[in-house]
This record gives C-alpha cells, structure tokens and sequence, in this order.
C-alpha cells in the first residue's frame, strides 16, 4: 500500500469513526428511533453527502460501533481467554462474556440483525464472490481453527463453514431472546453451542448384556 492510500485509509477510519461515535451519543440522549441521519450529519459537522457516502443507512453506524466494540472486548480479554485450557472452556467463557455485551445493548439489537440480513448475499450475482465476514464470524473461526488443531473439534468441515453455521445460531438465540427476554441469553447461547458441537439425534443408549438361559448363576 502506498503512503498515499495508507493515509485516505487513515482518514477514512478517522470519519468513520467521528460519525459513529457522534451518530451513538443521540441516540443514547435521545433514542434510536428519533434520532434522524440529518440529525446526525449536522451534529457531526459533515455535509448529509458525506454521512450516507459512509453510511448508507442507519443500522450501519450500528453495524461499525459493534465492530470497533467487539474488537476491543476481545483485546481486553485475551489474557482471560488464554486462562482456559480447553476448547470447550474457552468457548463457554467467550459466550457467557459476549451474552452480557449483548444484553447490555439490547435495544440496538433488533437494528443489527435486521442490517446483517439485508447485507447477506443470496443471488446468482454474488456466487463466487467472498462473502463480507462480521468480526464475529472472524473470531469464531479463529477459536474453531484451534479447536480443531487440538484434535478438540472434527474436521469435515473447514472453521470457518462451522463458524458461519454457529454464528447463524447465535442470531436465532439472540432473536429469540428478544421476543421473551424472560429467559438467559446466556443459556440460550450454550444451548446454541451444544445444538452445534453435538446436533439433535438421540445417542443410542449401551446396549444391556443379554442374560444367561435360567438368569444369573
């Protein structure tokens, strides 16, 4: 990359930034649904242009906030992360963390997947082209990667397919949370990770030793 291209991909994240830091103080003065993309263009000092040429809708200042906060929780908590020895540990550690961040932004929520859905590539067009990953799905992948190279997670699919599969999951759990947020969100996404590690057939209970003829001597 280029000095030059390094410093319009510099200032680039500086304006992202600015916008969705300035987009999320309204909207937690004021609330999501009232604060309008003019609202925040002016609050911001940026030509209207300017906001939708970063952000073509809302949801999507929604969408790059959770970015920059995920990719900070997961620094904050390496070392914690580290701490556990297994797979399954770590995994279980790193649901119960993110329930608790999602709960805490539990009114965006419904904003959010509604924009990663409309973000979700399905036609003919896009067939063989490489899907936009959420940093959650990076980081999944990450942590199924090192699942499978410990001899912890099988391999006849790559991390990322499971990853993709378990994050879809995580989005079920998460809107279903929102409809009755009466249960745990953190027991709905262990219950997600037990669905993926190990599905929903019955396992054939040991069989029981046939008996002697006459009963047991």
């Amino acid at each position: 990359m280029s000095i030059e291209s390094s410093r319009r991909q510099r200032k680039r994240l500086q304006t992202e930034s600015h916008l969705a830091a300035t987009a999320f103080r309204l909207f937690e003065r004021h609330g999501y649904d009232v604060v309008a993309m003019e609202q925040i263009a002016a609050e911001a000092d940026v030509a209207k242009a300017t906001l939708y040429k970063y952000f073509p809708v809302k949801e999507a200042l929604i969408a790059h906030q959770f970015r920059v906060d995920i990719a900070a929780g997961m620094t904050d908590r390496a070392a914690s992360l580290a701490v556990h020895p297994t797979f399954d540990a770590r995994m279980r550690y790193l649901l119960a963390e993110s329930a608790a961040w999602h709960s805490a932004r539990r009114e965006y929520l419904r904003h959010y997947l509604r924009y990663l859905t409309s973000q979700a590539q399905y036609d003919s067009e896009s067939i063989g082209k490489k899907p936009a990953e959420t940093l959650s799905r990076q980081i999944l992948t990450h942590m199924f990667q090192d699942g499978q190279n410990a001899g912890e997670v099988g391999t006849e699919q790559t991390a990322a397919q499971i990853a993709w599969s378990f994050e879809y999951l995580l989005f079920g759990a998460i809107a279903a949370w929102l409809t009755d947020s009466s249960t745990d969100l953190t027991q709905r996404f262990l219950a997600a990770f037990a669905l993926c590690m190990h599905g929903v057939a019955m396992r054939p209970s040991p069989e029981r030793p046939t008996p002697p003829p006459g009963g047991a001597k």
